[in-house]
Order: C-alpha cells, then sequence, then structure tokens
C-alpha cells in the first residue's frame, strides 16, 4: 500500500532530484580538477620550454648573469680559483651568485675557491663571467682593488701553467687556476 499513497511519489520525485543535484556538483568538482592538473602540466612544459629556448640565444655572459634551476641543468663542472694579492690569498666568499630569489650558472657554496658552473647548455664561460657575477674587476691591467703599475704585475696560472688569456681563460672542470698579484722581479 505504500505505493498508493501521495508521500511516495514525491519522495521519489525528491530523491530523483537529489541524486541529479549530487551528479551535478560532482560533476564540477571533477571538471576543476582536470583544469588545475591541466593548468600545472602547461606551466611544466611553458618552463623547460622557456628555460631551454632562452639560453640558446642568449651570450655566454648574459646566461652567467642570467638565473637558472636544477631543473635546466645540462652542463656541470667545477674549476679551482685561487688569487693571491702580494702572496696573501684573497678569500673567495660565499654565495657569489646565489640570493633568495636567483642562483647564477657561475656561483660559490663555500670559500674553498670551487666555482660551480651549471648552465642550462655547455658554454665556453670565462673568469671574466664569474668576476660579473661576483661584482668584482679582473683583466689584465687590475684584479679586486689592485692595478698594476711599475712595480706590480699580474699572472695567471691554468694548472701551474702560464697563460696569457687573463679575464678570457675559459672555465674547465678541475682546472686549478691561480691569479696573483705581485712584485716585478
Amino acid at each position: 500500500m505504500p505505493n498508493r499513497s501521495p508521500h511516495t511519489g514525491t519522495r521519489r520525485i525528491s530523491v530523483a532530484v537529489n541524486t541529479k543535484i549530487m551528479s551535478k556538483h560532482s560533476y564540477k568538482k571533477s571538471y576543476a580538477g582536470w583544469w588545475v592538473a591541466g593548468i600545472a602540466i602547461l606551466l611544466v612544459v611553458g618552463l623547460f620550454w622557456w628555460g631551454n629556448r632562452s639560453a640558446s640565444n642568449q651570450t655566454s655572459r648574459q646566461l652567467a648573469l642570467s638565473c637558472t634551476t636544477d631543473m635546466f641543468t645540462t652542463f656541470h663542472i667545477h674549476p679551482h680559483l685561487q688569487i693571491l694579492v702580494n702572496g696573501r690569498e684573497q678569500s673567495i666568499p660565499t654565495n657569489i651568485g646565489i640570493s633568495l630569489t636567483c642562483m647564477h650558472p657561475i656561483h660559490t657554496h663555500d670559500t674553498s675557491g670551487t666555482l660551480h658552473v651549471e648552465s642550462p647548455e655547455p658554454r665556453d664561460f670565462t673568469l671574466t663571467d664569474f668576476f660579473a657575477v661576483w661584482g668584482k674587476m679582473f683583466n689584465q691591467n687590475q684584479i679586486l682593488e689592485s692595478a698594476i703599475d711599475s712595480n706590480h704585475i699580474i699572472k695567471v696560472t691554468v694548472n701551474g701553467a702560464p697563460v696569457d688569456t687573463y679575464e678570457n681563460t675559459v672555465l674547465r672542470d678541475k682546472d686549478q687556476i691561480v691569479i696573483s698579484y705581485e712584485g716585478k722581479e
């Protein structure tokens, strides 16, 4: 007899309406989830495209002064740099090229003199690129605040051999680079 009750029909209608509302609500949740996933995928693909494209169009200096992330690193070397001024070793500070918002492809993590070159593509980075990131002066006439004069010269050695490339010395993996400001002999 409950099927003949006028209330039963009403209940059946309200159950059908509630089911339809639940389905529509679930559909909206599912649809929103796909939007979020789609946007996340587009962002990741866009970052990879931007990172690879932007590196190829830059000079080595522009790339050295840009910000990069580990996910774009395809070129990773560790030359070592020592700077001597009148025989006294000059400290190369921690975190050159690293800030809260940026990590340059050429940077330091400590005061050991190890330069970390972590770039989105292989390049012939030079000493002058590192000094540009550091914001200090180096060329054949000056190292840091010390300029050549009638009594002083600047020498550069790579793995113990003298070179005359000064600021244009290319950074190579495990090279031992020494820049020395010293008195003339």
